[in-house]
């Protein structure tokens, strides 16, 4: 049926009646209800809950790929770092956008300048002012997130989300390390808080009429800065935001470490905590807050907790862990048993064993305690945390237990898997470090008294014993193999469960996230190795060759292979079976024996060990002089405790050494200081006879110096003087030849010693008319620069086999006693690719003598006193380390000092 004109004229007013009053509507200058309405459900809709959307799915999927420290205090907030939210940026970036959108177009009225507007009706624009506070909070921006707050408590001061933008400014200064101003913030909302809560209490109905909800207050707003006449009404503090307060507050103190504090706003914030995983996170958190404060039972209180809610099962885990930690019965110890069996504990393996040896400790169960840390350390195949606590606790047992040499080893190995934030890692270094030196020479000691009993067997039992090592080698081999085939297997378990949780194609190849994962696993479990075959062998071997006396300390557990080609006679060729072979291993042997004596004596404070090492060396009865050296530390360490056995000690040092420094110690306490004064008169002396003959008074220098060759056979510069009796015979005489005699007597009595060379370089001189050596000087002259009065340092540098860390505690050792006032500084470098070099710092040039000379005496430094030791300036030390070779250094030593 045709519709009359008249109809149709009517449905075309209708229409544009409607569209009329639509785009009414649209207007942001007017504020009428329709208006209010449009704006408010745009803002709402396409910015408010579109960009929060955004920023919550973000979030999420930050929160889902983070992996938690259940080792450490779980944060409250966790907040991306400035890599983690790069990829956060497109989300971020679009959310503020829409709400900044929003904010422009639908704001009523518009203005350009939002600072200017006096007035806002559309409800949502506050609420996308906040959101881009919050996307810029997680951007990191921290300032531009500040300036948004600060507007929103400006222009927004009788709306709830004005209390919302003051917690979240707060944890703006958080997060900026402003603490006081956070603090400022939170104090002043509380205050706000307890005013309301009081005047609810006090019945005060006025004010409850007044305090509406805000989705109430929206349909009735107005105008918030139109003046009125009369007062406008206070929003009161929105109970949705009281959760992200109370958290705040105990972020704060937690930072403060105020934990008494935090503790009480988080049982606050568990009264609005709607969510599970919140209230799990929170109880958690408590639990390890109340397990710092030694309050194991509320920790356990709160542990259990934690498994009432959805927790994630990592954390419910660790909770289950954590609680069987705080104090096991047979109930929690049962449920731990029960959870080595659950498949879906297979990574976590090595946390629920160092649980039981846990438990098993406090039940005096020593065996089985390292029965289950053993097995900790074994199914730990990517925990690098809990590996390195279950090797540190087998460490502290053995160091407990005195074993100093297990708990070395278990040290060591904690060490080179620490990771990064682990607590303490620098002390467990230190004792790695320190006791190393103990492990070579207690190993040393045994390897030399070893190798010289099997060299003392007769061929055929050497021959069975070489039998019986391999087959024990190959039996050790074997056991690891197995170990490592358990490993192996719980990788393949974890793999399996992984594979089973994951998403998409299933096929392992086609898959690149699986692949990686399983790369990474392969690395955790077997480390870097080549795609080739025969894979699982190691390159080194570690045999018992009787050749290396650093037994390997670096791992516990054996991880080399043992070839087929070992055989009884590659074992044997290297033993002690002639006279210069086991001198040379008794020296060897003694030396350990002395050092381990020292290091349990000063070190360990372990008396007993110490007499032990000491009484070794005197069992022996080998000529040698660590018997001196035993003898006295002997006499020391009885000399309180026991003076007639002390007494008997000091009588065979004075019978059988008489001329010992340690002998005139004894019978003079005043011999090293008095000896120290006639070294000095000996220095004063040589520096006259030197003046003398640079002015030409030969006769008197060829006189003093005859004195002391023939008279004073223990000045230690006597070999310069036998330098200058041939210099100054060269000056009185036409024949040369007449000081090669005192040149040539100098050279046998001195080896190695700088006046030595100069020795043969004058002889050189006189045979061939010229010095290679001082030709060589000449044509290149020195890079180094001598200056008078100039302070100096002292460098050492060590034999390349000597222990740099046994050398530098021997040069701290002999500061100490000979110059404990000066208090120098001893550091260590490395000059070139491989010489270690010892640098004591600073003092004068007459000071610097005087060490080199009392240093060059001290037997006790052992074999660190045959280093070379020489003084130099700072500034010739950058020039020696820039050069890389000291040689040059030597000789420009040799010609100026």
């Amino acid at each position: 049926m045709e519709l009359s004109p008249q109809v149709k004229i009517m449905k075309l007013l209708a229409f544009l009646v409607i569209s009329l009053v639509f785009i009414a509507a649209c207007s942001t200058e007017k504020n009428t209800l329709m208006s209010r309405t449009y704006h408010g459900t745009t803002a709402h809709y396409n910015g408010y809950f579109n960009a929060n959307e955004l920023i919550k799915q973000s979030m999420t999927a930050y929160i889902d790929s983070r992996k938690e420290d259940y080792y450490s205090l779980l944060p409250l907030n966790p907040v991306p770092n400035d890599e983690e939210v790069k990829g956060m940026y497109p989300a971020i970036d679009t959310a503020i956008a829409k709400s900044t959108e929003v904010i422009a177009k639908h704001s009523m009225p518009t203005a350009s300048e939002p600072s200017k507007k006096r007035s806002e009706h559309n409800a949502w624009i506050d609420e996308n002012w906040l959101t881009i506070g919050i996307a810029n909070y997680y951007r990191r921006d921290y300032e531009t997130a500040q300036k948004n707050f600060r507007y929103i408590n400006k222009f927004f001061a009788n709306d709830p989300s004005n209390y919302t933008a003051a917690i979240w400014m707060a944890k703006t200064h958080i997060q900026t390390r402003n603490f006081s101003d956070a603090n400022l913030i939170l104090m002043e909302l509380d205050k706000k808080i307890a005013e309301q809560e009081a005047a609810k209490d006090s019945g005060d109905n006025t004010d409850n009429k007044k305090s509406k909800t805000k989705k109430k207050k929206k349909k009735k707003k107005k105008s918030k800065y139109a003046k009125k006449e009369e007062e406008e009404e206070k929003a009161e503090f929105p109970k949705k935001s009281r959760y992200l307060f109370e958290t705040t507050k105990a972020e704060l103190a937690i930072l403060q470490d105020d934990k008494d504090k935090a503790i009480e706003y988080l049982e606050k914030a568990l009264e609005y905590a709607k969510k599970s995983p919140q209230k799990a996170r929170i109880h958690y958190i408590l639990a390890q807050l109340n397990a710092q404060k030694l309050q194991n039972d509320k920790a356990k209180y709160h542990y259990g907790k934690v498994l009432r809610y959805n927790a994630p099962f990592e954390m419910a885990f660790n909770a289950r862990i954590n609680r069987a930690l705080m104090g096991g019965d047979a109930k929690i110890k049962k449920e731990l048993q029960k959870m080595l069996r659950d498949e879906k504990n297979l990574e976590f393996k090595d946390q629920i064993y160092f649980a039981l040896a846990d438990i098993a400790f406090k039940e005096g169960d020593r065996a089985k305690g390292l029965e289950y840390l053993h097995q900790s350390v074994i199914f730990s195949t990517s925990n690098n945390r809990q590996k390195a606590l279950s090797y540190e606790k087998l460490g502290d047992l053995s160091f407990t237990g005195r074993d100093y040499v297990k708990a070395q080893k278990y040290y060591d190995s904690c060490a080179k898997i620490l990771p990064e934030n682990y607590p303490n890692a620098d002390g467990i270094r230190n004792k790695a470090t320190k006791l190393k030196d103990l492990v070579v020479a207690v190993e040393t000691a045994a390897y030399e008294d070893s190798v010289q009993r099997i060299a003392s067997m007769s061929e055929e039992d050497r021959y069975k014993f070489a039998q019986n090592v391999i087959r024990k080698m190959k039996e050790d081999e074997k056991r690891r193999k197995e170990e490592e085939a358990i490993r192996l297997k719980e990788l393949q378990n974890q793999q399996a469960v992984n594979n089973e949780n994951t998403s998409g194609n299933k096929f392992f190849w086609n898959s690149p996230k699986l692949k990686n994962e399983g790369l990474e696993s392969f690395r955790k479990l077997w480390g870097s190795r080549e795609n080739e075959d025969d894979w699982r062998r190691s390159d080194k071997i570690v045999i018992a060759s009787f050749t290396d006396p650093e037994l390997d300390s670096a791992d516990v557990s054996n991880e080399t292979e043992v070839k087929d080609s070992i055989t009884p006679e590659s074992l044997l060729a290297n033993l002690p079976v002639n006279d210069s072979l086991i001198s040379l291993s008794n020296e060897r042997m003694l030396n350990a024996y002395y050092d381990a004596g020292i290091i349990y004596k000063d070190q360990l404070n372990e008396t007993q060990m110490a007499i032990k090492q000491f009484q070794a060396i005197l069992d022996r009865k080998i000529v040698s002089d660590f018997n001196l050296l035993a003898l006295y530390q002997m006499y020391k360490i009885y000399e309180v405790p026991d003076p007639p056995l002390a007494y008997s000690y000091k009588n065979e040092i004075l019978i059988n050494y008489p001329d010992s420094d340690y002998a005139n110690y004894l019978r003079d306490p005043d011999f090293f200081m008095k000896r120290k004064d006639l070294e000095k008169i000996a220095e004063d002396d040589y520096l006259k006879t030197m003046d003398r003959y640079k002015r030409g008074l030969y006769s008197f220098v060829i006189s003093a110096a005859d004195d002391v060759i023939d008279n004073q056979k223990t000045n230690s510069y006597r070999s310069k003087y036998m330098l200058l009796k041939a210099l100054s015979i060269a000056q009185t005489t036409e024949n040369k030849e007449e000081m090669i005699p005192v040149l040539k007597q100098l050279i046998a009595e001195y080896p190695g010693t700088l006046e030595e060379q100069k020795a043969k370089e004058l002889i050189e001189i006189q045979q061939k008319g010229y010095s290679a050596y001082a030709q060589a000087n000449f044509e290149n002259k020195s890079i180094y620069t001598y200056v008078d009065d100039q302070e100096q340092w002292i460098i050492i540098i060590p034999d390349k086999k000597v222990n740099l860390n046994t050398a530098k505690s021997r040069i701290t050792d002999f500061n100490r006693e000979f110059y404990g006032k000066e208090k120098f500084t001893v550091v260590t470098k490395v000059l070139g690719t491989d010489q270690n070099v010892i640098l004591v710092k600073e003092m004068s040039e007459a000071k610097g003598r005087d060490y080199i000379r009392t240093y060059k005496k001290t037997k006790k430094l052992m074999e660190v006193q045959e280093a070379k030791i020489m003084m130099i300036t700072a500034d010739n030390i950058k020039i020696l380390f820039d050069a890389q070779n000291t040689t040059e250094y030597e000789s420009f030593y040799t010609e100026f000092y």
